[in-house]
């Protein structure tokens, strides 16, 4: 399994906000078994946020799975969160027609 290459290409759609990515995968119990996969994803944004996510589980393929698509959905909503703070919102019921 090519990590960087499975994990780049998740989120290929959203290079213009991800300038940088950290994956740190841990085996937590070591030998002993159990839910002790652990996968970080650390996405720091283009204009300086940060978005970190973390999944545990006793297969670390599942592990880097399940915690690429929660990092993807809370990019996504990170990204248009920013992009709508800028917007400036008209008055309730204000069209910007003059009577």
């Amino acid at each position: 399994m090519d990590l960087a290459r499975r994990v780049s290409g998740l989120f290929e759609r959203f290079s213009d906000h991800i300038a940088r990515l950290h994956v740190t995968l841990k085996d937590v119990n070591g030998p002993r078994g159990g839910r002790d996969k652990l996968c970080i994803l650390r996405a720091e944004l283009a204009d300086g946020g940060e978005v970190v996510v973390r999944d545990r589980s006793s297969d670390l393929g599942r592990a880097i799975s399940r915690g690429a698509r929660r990092l993807k959905q809370c990019v996504s909503r990170e990204s248009q969160r920013r992009r709508h703070s800028g917007r400036r919102r008209s008055p309730a019921g204000d069209d910007g027609a003059s009577a």
